[in-house]
């Protein structure tokens, strides 16, 4: 990785924590070892804090790594429907966008650079595929995924880096606030649905810049303040041409 500022430092520090410890954990549980990570809400709030990092990358001048082309197939076969439902919120959103997210196992990337921020670690690589999402009625979304987005290729040489779809993020935002939300790869193919909850009080909160606000369950909001809330709710389903 090559560093240009220190924010740039910081920034690649966070993102290859985050990264780090989202890709250990997903292959504990993968290979059935017992997990005691995170719980749910903290993991998917860490994969949106590193989405949302990994896109504010280009304000350092350059990215902090060499980041290979990475070519979306032609004719993807595995497509989904996604449907966004806001419910409540105290007003409109000035964006309302998706991003589909994949990643590569590690055999075939090299070792990063030994710097401030990587101990010649390997990564997965990630890329984010930005998604329209359409008004489809009243405060409801609608977009097109596909899980087989990314083309498989040999970027460095190590054999062929292969794709997997990881996440679906939506994040809606208003002034200086993002509200974001996510379905995990899994959630997606069983077309299971996710509702969120957000406090109502966030919305229009400009003090803070760049201010990221997750969504939760209800119940991880005191009794007092459960009425005072919005919701999104995500679904996806598998379209057949």
């Amino acid at each position: 990785m090559t560093y240009h500022a220190p924010v740039c430092d910081r920034v690649g520090g966070r993102i290859a924590s985050l990264r780090d410890s989202l890709f250990h954990e997903r292959h504990a549980r993968g290979r059935g070892r017992r997990h005691r990570g995170p719980p749910r809400m903290q993991r998917l709030a860490a994969a949106t804090l590193l989405l949302l990092l990994t896109l504010a990358l280009p304000a350092c001048g350059q990215s902090m790594k060499k980041q290979p082309d990475v070519h979306l197939n032609p004719n993807p076969k595995l497509r989904y429907g996604v449907t966004l439902t806001i419910d409540q919120a105290p007003g409109p959103f000035e964006s309302v966008i998706g991003y589909a997210n994949f990643e590569t196992g590690t055999d075939c990337v090299p070792e990063a650079p030994i710097t401030a921020a990587n101990y010649g670690s390997k990564y997965p690589l990630d890329h984010s595929v930005p998604v329209q999402l359409q008004p489809a009625g009243a405060n409801t979304y609608q977009g097109t995924i596909f899980m087989d987005w990314p083309e498989d290729e040999d970027y460095f040489g190590l054999g062929i880096c292969r794709w997997q779809f990881t996440t679906f993020s939506a994040v809606m935002k208003v002034g200086e606030v993002s509200f974001s939300t996510n379905l995990w790869g899994k959630d997606v193919v069983a077309n299971r649905l996710l509702t969120e909850y957000f406090a109502r009080g966030h919305y229009g909160k400009n003090s803070i810049r760049d201010f990221h606000v997750p969504g939760s369950r209800l119940d991880q909001f005191a009794p007092g303040f459960r009425e005072n809330v919005f919701s999104t709710t995500l679904i996806a389903k598998e379209r057949f041409e």
